[in-house]
């Protein structure tokens, strides 16, 4: 069975294998589940290759400016391979996400088409406008950023050392498969609360409409239902929580530094013939990260809230005057939704990716920023800004 999630599905696993976060070997089969391929040698020689290929690029890269190495190419070097190797190595986790999705709705969708009720995912053509305005937007963000800093020629090597500098391609890919992810936990979320809102006013049988076994049946499986939801974002959390650690990690230490020479009036700005408007480009690498950054955490926050709602409609009830098996369901339910608050969409454990996220982020920005003007004249950072000033001057002069 197709549905819009299969559809939309199909081009977030295009994006992902060709950046090697997914493994070549995994298709869609015609159950509808996503499962690997297994002794398939043209695969094998896929894998190898991207895998190569994406080491030549790295080594391209490494050595445009060789023997110097400066720390921003450490860092976007690390950072992409940390992503990549991350994604691998809990592969596994997002592969069972995906197919406990599948199967999820096979449960799901009888009962929304019973009390007709819409899932309100995103159809195909709304996942298309948002890839094409995005990579519109990159497509353009490069150009400009070609005009305002001109490249001396244009080759092979130009376009793989694109890989790796601003604005990053691979912060696209994960903040499109991260909130694709997301926006489906959240809409499914949703539509459990809306199947919870068909049932009769205060739980009590309406003769002719509800009988109190139907009622207790529709109770049981969406509490189900819900607790099945629960387990797959802790999947998602396995899946994409290390991916999401080095996302972030690296991001803001990419931004603390970037930031810092904005602030300083540093080698941003005094690079030879540079003018002064072309610190504009920097900084608006920064922005766009910062809302890569948030706008997962807003999904994530989003996801929460609808997962948490159905409390709301629990409290509502007076237990003491329900049927004993109603009150049973009732009773179940809470416990199992307090069993699961405190299940959170993590960083792999390290932090929680809520809204809270975004202030201990710009606290830390302001703290770091601060810290490093105040040490400005000490040797490391004199020394810093002295290797960057020569890494900008051989780029782009």
């Amino acid at each position: 069975m197709t549905t819009v999630f299969h559809i939309n599905l199909r081009s977030i696993l295009v994006l992902t294998k060709c950046m090697g976060l997914m493994d070549n070997s995994y298709f869609l089969e015609p159950t509808g589940l996503l499962v690997r391929k297994i002794n398939s040698r043209f695969n094998i020689f896929l894998e190898i290759s991207r895998m190569f290929l994406l080491l030549v690029c790295t080594y391209v890269y490494f050595h445009q400016l060789d023997p110097e190495f400066h720390i921003f190419q450490y860092i976007s070097v690390i950072k992409f391979w940390n992503i990549i190797i991350a994604a691998r190595v809990s592969t596994l986790w997002t592969i069972k996400y995906i197919n406990g999705i599948i199967e999820f709705d096979r449960k799901l969708i009888p009962f929304l088409t019973n009390f007709s009720i819409p899932m309100h995912s995103l159809k195909k053509k709304d996942w298309d406008k948002i890839y094409i305005s995005l990579f519109s937007y990159l497509i353009v963000f490069k150009i400009l950023q070609g005009y305002c800093f001109p490249i001396k020629s244009i080759n092979i090597n130009t376009l793989i050392i694109s890989l790796f500098t601003p604005p990053y391609v691979m912060d696209y890919i994960v903040t499109i498969s991260s909130c694709f992810f997301l926006q489906n936990l959240y809409v499914r979320f949703q539509s459990l609360n809306d199947l919870w809102k068909c049932l009769p006013p205060k739980l009590v049988a309406v003769p002719g409409q509800w009988t109190n076994i139907e009622i207790v049946v529709l109770m049981e499986n969406t509490r189900l239902m819900h607790t099945e939801l629960c387990e797959l974002l802790n999947y998602f959390t396995r899946g994409y929580g290390p991916l999401l650690l080095g996302f972030y990690t690296f991001s803001f230490i990419t931004m603390l530094i970037g930031i810092y020479f904005i602030v300083n009036d540093g080698p941003l700005t005094a690079v030879g013939s540079i003018e002064k408007h072309r610190a504009l480009i920097p900084l608006l690498v920064h922005l766009q990260l910062f809302a890569f950054m948030v706008s997962i955490i807003i999904f994530v926050s989003s996801v929460n809230d609808k997962r948490m709602k159905m409390i709301s409609y629990l409290r509502l009830y007076q237990i003491s005057n329900l049927q004993p098996d109603i009150k049973q369901q009732i009773k179940m339910f809470m416990e199992q939704i307090s069993a699961n608050e405190l299940d959170r969409i993590t960083a792999f454990g390290f932090f929680d990716i809520d809204l809270n996220l975004v202030t201990s982020i710009l606290v830390l920005l302001i703290t770091g920023i601060s810290t490093m003007i105040q040490m400005k004249d000490h040797p490391i950072i004199l020394q810093l800004n002295y290797e960057t000033k020569s890494f900008l001057v051989k780029v782009f002069e």
